[in-house]
């Protein structure tokens, strides 16, 4: 049922039911990204109000509508415009350093009304996107796929049978407030993936290879390591420690929850389309010694 794309870096979600996928990943996932006055990026780490800020991407229309509890709506513009008379600032992510371009002053001051602090929205320089560091997606075969300003990798991927576990895990005393992470939502949220499937088995995603949903096939890199972000009620804005300490003892030690994904572009004009419903067909490595089974996505 579940595919996300987070347009802007670390503020909420854009559900959708069906999206074309770009040569970084989902088409503007992660494009955008708030910075401060020194122009580095602003996480929910630092900044958990970013989760409260709501991008809502509009294809037909070209633009993005980015809402706010309390601010009137502002839209900025889907096309290109990194070749006008825009200020090219230079960040990093993750290490890695991004050529970008400055959204304006308009939104600039919309967000630092929210946030109550000076902060500017920037975006990538489309022709100048960053490769998957070798060493990370060495072991998948992928040396050469694109990144917007993600972390580690183009997607991310999560299981509700996961989900569903570590759910049974976070034990929640009489006296504490039901907090919404401890609805299945909830807890999607907080897990920020792109992708949420169905699978039979807790952490069976973990002994897969490489993974087809619909048309397109992604080799699965890593485990995703979990930091304080997994505390933070996406709803809310709220922090609770509660979460990832189960993560972290239901993994023994190891905060590991969902599985990175890469994929090459296809060659072709038509871009390709991931829907909600997609069969996933899962590749177990070698030493599983498990068959393919296929099952919905969620």
């Amino acid at each position: 049922t579940n595919i996300y794309l987070y347009p802007i870096k670390s503020c909420s979600a854009f559900k959708v039911s069906e999206w074309p996928v770009g040569k970084q990943g989902l088409l503007y996932d992660r494009n955008w990204m708030i910075v401060n006055q020194n122009c580095v990026c602003l996480t929910q780490k630092q900044e958990p109000k970013l989760c409260l800020i709501r991008p809502i991407l509009d294809l037909k229309q070209s633009h993005m509508v980015i809402t706010a509890e309390g601010m009137d709506s502002i839209k900025i513009s889907l096309n290109d415009e990194s070749g006008k008379q825009n200020q090219v600032c230079q960040s990093k992510v993750c290490g890695d350093r991004v050529q970008t371009y400055d959204c304006g002053q308009k939104i600039a001051d919309w967000l630092s009304q929210f946030l109550g602090r000076q902060c500017r929205l920037i975006r990538q320089i489309p022709d100048l996107s960053r490769n998957a560091n070798k060493i990370k997606t060495a072991q998948s075969g992928i040396n050469s796929a694109l990144l917007s300003l993600v972390n580690e990798a183009q997607y991310l991927l999560i299981n509700t049978a996961s989900i569903l576990y570590l759910q049974q895990q976070t034990i929640v005393s009489e006296e504490d407030e039901l907090e919404e992470a401890l609805h299945i939502n909830g807890l999607i949220e907080r897990f920020r993936a792109n992708f949420v499937i169905a699978g039979s088995k807790p952490f069976e995603e973990e002994e897969w290879a490489e993974v087809s949903i619909g048309d397109l096939n992604f080799k699965v890199v890593k485990k995703c390591t979990r930091c304080q972000m997994i505390s933070i009620n996406q709803t809310t804005g709220q922090r609770s420690s509660k979460l990832l300490q189960s993560l972290s003892t239901c993994k023994g030690g190891k905060a590991t929850f969902g599985m990175y994904l890469m994929n090459h572009p296809l060659c072709s004009s038509i871009p390709a389309v991931l829907s909600v419903g997609s069969q996933v067909f899962p590749l177990w490595k070698q030493n599983t010694g498990t068959q393919s089974a296929a099952f919905p996505e969620e």
